[in-house]
């Protein structure tokens, strides 16, 4: 795909999100990117803004400034021995008549 048609989405994206309050915006972009924008999009993206991110509107370079640095907390680590038993009824052919 080419740089200026990848802008033009981007800055598309920006518009449609800046009304919103600033850190809802900068999260609906990132969203949308993460959701919309199969990998090889993203990694083109990623180099546009690695070489300056010319004609990429601010907002959207701050949305993925943060979107490329990863999740802002690790992933909970869950143990099989952390998962409480299913406590739903029975079904009912386990019932006896």
């Amino acid at each position: 795909m080419d740089n200026r048609d990848l802008v033009r989405m981007a800055n598309q994206i920006t518009a449609y999100f800046a009304i919103y309050p600033k850190g809802e915006a900068l999260d609906g972009i990132s969203k949308h990117i993460h959701l919309s924008w199969d990998p090889r999009m993203r990694n083109q993206l990623k180099k546009l803004l690695d070489e300056g991110g010319g004609g990429l509107d601010p907002l959207f370079i701050e949305a993925m400034a943060d979107y490329f640095k990863g999740p802002k907390s690790p992933a909970a680590k869950i143990s099989v021995k952390d998962k409480l038993p299913n406590k739903g009824a029975e079904p009912s052919s386990t019932r006896g008549t």
